[in-house]
């Protein structure tokens, strides 16, 4: 699945924030990489069974995808 599809899948009432910082946000694009790559290096270790290394690359996801909805709702707030 692409970062696209997970992040509409994970956030389907913000389709349109997500698609709009995509393209025009580089910041956003590179927050959304880091996303995806500790995703799958979480996957990895998970599948690997070393529990210790896929807790750690969750945890960095968690911290990114907190990220991803700061700037989600920075993007979403009126401006004055």
């Amino acid at each position: 699945m692409s970062i696209v599809g997970r992040l509409i899948s994970r956030f389907p009432h913000r389709e349109l924030p997500i698609r709009r910082l995509l393209a025009q946000s580089e910041e956003f694009r590179a927050v959304c990489a880091d996303y995806e790559e500790a995703l799958a290096a979480m996957q990895h270790w998970q599948a690997t069974n070393c529990d210790a290394k896929a807790k750690e690359y969750g945890a960095f996801a968690s911290e990114l995808e907190a990220e991803i909805v700061r700037m989600l709702d920075l993007s979403t707030e009126p401006k004055p």
